[in-house]
């Protein structure tokens, strides 16, 4: 396995990017950073100067980054109704890819993605970063030992993106605008739709939803919640919120006959209850930079060895499958039957 850095650039300079990309990149000696690339100019000029010295070079147009050959791959954040075909350009200039989630916002777009990875030769990486670290690892594992029995009841909720248009009016309007690609539950569902593969090992089978506008200008509804139940019998409850002043600290539990786990996001720990014996696993760093940290290790760990990543594009075409049948199930009122070997879902 080579030991050269691996050389990358960035598409898209957002605030993932700025905040938890940037650091990460700048701590790892097996990358190096080469180019920064996005529609904004600010957006460059900020990215180049948190890059400092290993950047050559800014721009406004990604395919100068495509048609360079040095950089071996790039890191495609952009907003999930763009990833798709700039991932596919990527793919076909011969670079390996992580993309931000959700790899797209339709099936048809991620099945593209899939479907250029595979006449590329190149890898593809989905960037559900919080799967990654030890405290997922000891949930896996505690259920996978049977620790808690089955089946298993998972109740997980996100909240996010504070409404607040006056305060904060650049984060109203780039979260308004992203309602108008889907509900929540596409875009930050993604992320728990793919801890609850991981966590079940199984595939969803049938899907009740419901969502609520708390005010009637959002283009999809911000409040979002589904019951979900997989094929063996394992059943999750998933909440996903945007533009509320206020939330509650959001769950991350998953309960059996024999025990009961949870993730603690704001102390960084996971812990594990059966009868009189509580086990704990604890970060002595924060929980998002240890996941984009092994995030990255992993990608360059797949590029180099050549294996596919995971989570890949079936990881991302299945997370999706599941949080367009919320949508659905939201949309149409009725349950929704997901066939594990077909690629849409049906409204029952």
């Amino acid at each position: 396995m080579s030991t050269t850095p691996l050389s990358i650039a960035v598409i898209g300079c957002g605030d993932i990017v700025m905040s938890q990309h940037m650091p990460t990149f700048a701590e790892n000696p097996s990358v190096r950073l080469m180019a920064v690339c996005d529609a904004d100019p600010q957006r460059v000029d900020a990215a180049l100067a948190a890059a400092g010295a290993t950047a050559e070079y800014g721009t406004t147009d990604y395919k100068r980054i495509l048609a360079d050959e040095r950089i071996e791959a790039v890191f495609v954040c952009t907003p999930p109704w763009v990833t798709p075909g700039i991932t596919i350009d990527a793919l076909s200039a011969g670079k390996h890819v992580l993309c931000e989630k959700p790899m797209a916002t339709s099936l048809e777009d991620a099945e593209r993605v899939a479907e250029a990875e595979r006449v590329s030769g190149k890898l593809l990486q989905v960037g559900f970063t919080y799967r990654h670290g030890p405290l997922m690892d000891a949930l896996q594992r505690w259920i996978a030992e049977g620790r808690l029995g089955r089946p298993l009841q998972i109740r997980i909720s996100v909240y996010d993106e504070v409404w607040d248009p006056t305060g904060n009016p650049e984060l109203y309007d780039r979260i308004f605008h992203t309602l108008r690609h889907g509900p929540p539950c596409i875009h930050d569902g993604a992320h728990s739709a793919d801890h609850l593969a991981f966590l079940t090992g199984s595939t969803p089978v049938k899907v009740t939803a419901q969502g609520l506008k708390t005010r009637p200008e959002f283009p999809a509804p911000n409040y979002n919640t589904a019951i979900i139940e997989f094929a063996n019998g394992d059943q999750a409850k998933l909440e996903v919120a945007w533009f509320l002043p206020h939330f509650p600290p959001g769950e991350f539990q998953i309960m059996g006959p024999s025990g009961t786990a949870y993730m603690d996001r704001v102390n960084n720990e996971a812990v594990l209850v059966q009868g009189k014996v509580t086990e704990r696993v604890q970060l002595g760093e924060n929980r998002v930079r240890s996941c984009f940290r092994t995030q990255l290790e992993k990608f360059v760990t797949s590029v180099r060895a050549g294996t596919t990543p995971v989570p890949g594009s079936r990881e991302g075409i299945a997370s999706l499958k599941l949080t367009q049948a919320i949508a659905h199930a939201m949309e149409s009122g009725t349950p929704v039957s997901m066939s594990p070997n077909s690629k849409e879902a049906s409204a029952q």
